[in-house]
């Protein structure tokens, strides 16, 4: 598994109708390949384990990460169990070469909770608290045509995609990381995609946006990507070329410039024109409601809060899924957060 991958299609999709018994047994093999993954990036993950229900799904393909052939994939239901946190149930995909043998394993977030798109907010501005009905978060909606419409979890065989995105003659096209250009068609709720690529090109034919998204396969003759939820949208960013190493998240925001970075053991925030701050252990992640929440174990105040709300840098207008509250030594920092591909979606 690598920090960031991409999948391009040379075939058709086929819906495989395969023995229940060896369907069960590849998503075994996958969660046990997944667990070995993602114990390598955070030490934390004890188990990865494939629930029963709902079964396990196949889907045969032509495809490539890189360029490495993929033949199918397995879309299951899996439970990700932890050492110092609670365990959370999620789907997550595995994607299988010519010999069924595991290649890349992943964890999509679950949104059948949501209502909706993930709330606005702009870095620089401190975020909404979310309020809650009961054990349910009830989210603020956006700003969109599709905000007040009930948002549907993302369907099975949808795939993590990062690369560019361009506008040619009215045209989307998506040229993944490391791949081939795709037909791209924008099936985001309002259409976010096409808005954030107008707003960050300045409507500029041709000038590319780095995204990260959600999407699913199309079907037939030259198909291509069905762009389903924006995770992430720039311009002024280094791209595929970004590396997130052992990085967990990192977040930046503006007045002043800062940046943090929380890997599964310390956290690293920098601030222009401040004192060097050196990096400080914190005690895990834990939940508060719907955040996300690190804090330092001793030492200063260090204290990180994330919520999958949507973010807009101040300055650059990039899109971020998650917006994030960085309490130090008496000050406040607010900015966009972004998550690393290659771990459990939290």
């Amino acid at each position: 598994m690598r920090a960031a991958f991409v999948l391009s299609f040379t075939g058709l999709t086929l819906a495989v109708s395969f023995p229940a018994a060896a369907q069960s047994q590849l998503a075994l093999q996958c969660a046990a390949f997944g667990q070995a993954q993602y114990r390598k990036l955070d030490t934390s993950v004890d188990l990865v384990t494939a629930l029963e229900f709902p079964p396990p799904a196949l889907e045969r393909f032509e495809g490539k990460v890189g360029n490495q052939a993929v033949a199918a994939a397995v879309t299951l239901r899996g439970r990700l169990t932890y050492r110092n946190r609670p365990p959370f149930e999620t789907q997550l995909v595995c994607l299988l070469d010519q010999s069924e043998r595991p290649l890349f394993f992943y964890a999509l977030p679950g949104l059948a909770a949501r209502t909706a798109p993930t709330p606005l907010t702009r870095g620089g501005a401190a975020a909404v608290p979310v309020p809650s009905v009961g054990s349910q978060p009830v989210l603020p909606l956006a700003p969109s045509p599709a905000a007040a419409e009930p948002r549907p979890a993302l369907p099975p065989g949808t795939i993590r995609l990062r690369g560019l995105v361009r506008d040619l003659g009215g045209r989307l096209q998506f040229i993944p990381c490391d791949g081939g250009p795709l037909a791209l068609e924008d099936r985001t709720p309002g259409q976010e995609l096409s808005r954030a690529l107008r707003d960050l090109t300045a409507g500029q034919e041709g000038r590319p946006m780095f995204v990260e998204l959600y999407g699913g396969r199309e079907r037939g003759p030259g198909a291509g990507i069905a762009a389903l939820e924006l995770r992430r949208a720039a311009v002024e960013t280094a791209g595929c070329r970004e590396r997130f190493d052992q990085r967990e998240w990192t977040a930046t925001g503006n007045e002043p410039s800062w940046r943090l970075e929380v890997t599964a053991r310390d956290m690293l925030l920098s601030v222009l024109g401040g004192n060097a701050v050196p990096r400080a252990q914190h005690g895990g992640l834990e939940k508060e409601g719907s955040a996300i929440v690190y804090a330092a174990a001793e030492g200063p105040e260090l204290a990180v809060t994330i919520r999958e709300r949507r973010c807009i840098d101040s300055q650059s207008g990039s899109v971020f899924a998650y917006a994030v509250e960085v309490r130090s030594e008496g000050r406040t920092y607010v900015g966009c957060a972004a998550h690393n591909p290659a771990m459990p979606a939290p």
